[in-house]
């Protein structure tokens, strides 16, 4: 539970904390307590602990059938600028393709594109050909996927032209469930020549790659398929599937509430070694709010609903760290940008005092902000504060935490042992159906519930580190 986004909402946090911030823990609604007793008695039957299931499945891809017809009209200015928005923009003969036009952009270009005319979930390849006129200018061609009503931008895929001769270029994305949006050129310090412009249906691009340590997970029973993942092999962040901020502010939205952070990318996204490290540092002492830490989070570009999410992490140590595995709602196929629905995998908060390195806190945020009904807990788990005490510091070594995510229930594991069974619905607060998910993990610093002591700055700077990143679906 990190989200409070603009207007701030009450927060879930713990009780410890309720005269601080705003609200208790907890979600879910009657109905829902109602309708999952079959629930209720599948938990009380589970086992504490599951073992991995080394035979699941390694990839699945989204399956459609490939439409490669072109999406943008007019691309090669055949008919004038029709279908072309255009500011400081005029045709030219084309140097490439004898008798064609080529378009000469000081500003801007750009087509839009309604919801609908871009299938969700299918991928596209744009391809186009250009040059800058100056070897200094850098022009950007971007497809924006916007919201109403100010056509916020909220997914960005963007490729830049460099140089005076001409190239080709290409870049790949895969569309949200909402696909209003526009392709754009945006020439700067230099005008920029587009002589053709494509976009077509391409088959899936993978979300799967092969897994460094098959037997790390721990998947439960019931023919899971892994349809997600990172390994964080190589050495730099896989930006194709993750962003670095949040979703708001058209994606620009660098920290929650009264964190001491800002989320940055300064070396804050280390990999290295198949490891993902957040890296958070002291950048300031004279910041008017206390902001004088940077850090680094994820946000995954793929989005979904249900199944098995799970991470390999290790915490960091010192008083004043915040860091979360979490999950929440994307924008929805109406366009809508909401929330709760949230479900908190992890918080893991050290404020030295009432929170300490060998707890963790999880629980979701439904519509009506109410404690959800419990179905399990181990001992060890606190359902009022939502806290579960392990027997070890989650700093000494990595641990592998998940949660099993069905319609009515959420299911949290530590290194394979069941913590809870809660009730759990995936709906914004008028009741309707919440967007996909998105999964991020990130880690906070300070505010009322992690700094509530202090934070350590001796302690700094200090890493979150994750060595990988799975979700597994049912057919």
């Amino acid at each position: 539970m990190k989200l409070y986004p603009v207007p701030i909402q009450a927060p879930l946090i713990s009780a410890l904390f309720a005269t601080l911030l705003l609200s208790g823990c907890g979600g879910g609604d009657s109905a829902t307590d109602t309708d999952t007793a079959a629930q209720a008695e599948a938990a009380a039957a589970t086992p504490d602990t599951v073992k991995a299931i080394a035979a699941a499945p390694e990839s699945t891809t989204t399956s459609y059938t490939v439409v490669p017809d072109e999406k943008v009209l007019n691309n090669l200015f055949a008919d004038g600028l029709n279908n072309w928005t255009v500011g400081d923009a005029v045709l030219v003969n084309s140097t490439q393709r004898v008798g064609g036009k080529s378009l000469n952009v000081g500003w801007r270009a750009l087509q839009t594109f309604t919801n609908g005319t871009l299938v969700p979930n299918a991928s596209y390849t744009v391809k186009f050909r250009a040059r800058n006129e100056n070897a200094t200018g850098v022009t950007t061609v971007a497809m924006k996927f916007q919201i109403p009503p100010y056509n916020e931008a909220f997914r960005t895929y963007k490729t830049t032209v460099t140089g005076t001769a001409w190239k080709d270029y290409e870049f790949e994305f895969t569309a949200p469930v909402y696909t209003k949006g526009e392709l754009s050129v945006l020439a700067n310090g230099s005008r920029s020549v587009v002589d053709t412009v494509s976009m077509k249906m391409r088959s899936a691009i993978a979300t799967t790659e092969p897994k460094e340590t098959p037997s790390g997970s721990i998947v439960p029973a019931g023919g899971y398929t892994m349809v997600f993942n990172d390994e964080f092999n190589g050495t730099t962040l896989n930006r194709a599937k993750w962003h670095t901020r949040m979703i708001y502010n058209s994606g620009t939205t660098d920290r929650m509430h009264d964190e001491k952070q800002r989320y940055r990318d300064n070396d804050n996204h280390r990999v290295a070694n198949g490891v993902l490290s957040l890296v958070a540092r002291k950048v300031s002492e004279t910041d008017p709010n206390g902001i004088n830490y940077e850090s680094g989070m994820i946000r995954s570009d793929w989005t979904s609903r249900y199944g098995y999410y799970e991470a390999r992490v290790k915490m960091p140590a010192g008083v004043g760290v915040w860091p979360a595995f979490w999950l929440n709602s994307d924008v929805s196929a109406t366009g809508r940008l909401s929330w709760p629905p949230e479900i908190d995998i992890f918080e893991y908060v050290n404020n030295g005092v009432e929170d300490t390195s060998d707890m963790i806190h999880s629980n979701v945020v439904t519509m009506d902000r109410k404690p959800s009904q419990v179905f399990y807990s181990d001992p060890a788990f606190n359902t009022q504060y939502t806290f579960w005490r392990a027997p070890f510091n989650f700093s000494d070594d990595f641990h592998v935490i998940g949660a099993e995510w069905t319609p009515t229930t959420v299911t949290m594991y530590v290194d394979g042992q069941k913590i809870y069974t809660r009730a759990a619905t995936w709906n914004y607060d008028d009741g309707t159906a919440g967007g996909p998910a998105h999964i991020l993990l990130n880690f906070a610093v300070g505010g009322a519930w992690a700094g509530r002591h202090g934070i350590d700055d001796a302690a700094f700077p200090q890493e979150m580190q994750v060595d990988w990143v799975r979700v597994y679906q049912k057919p």
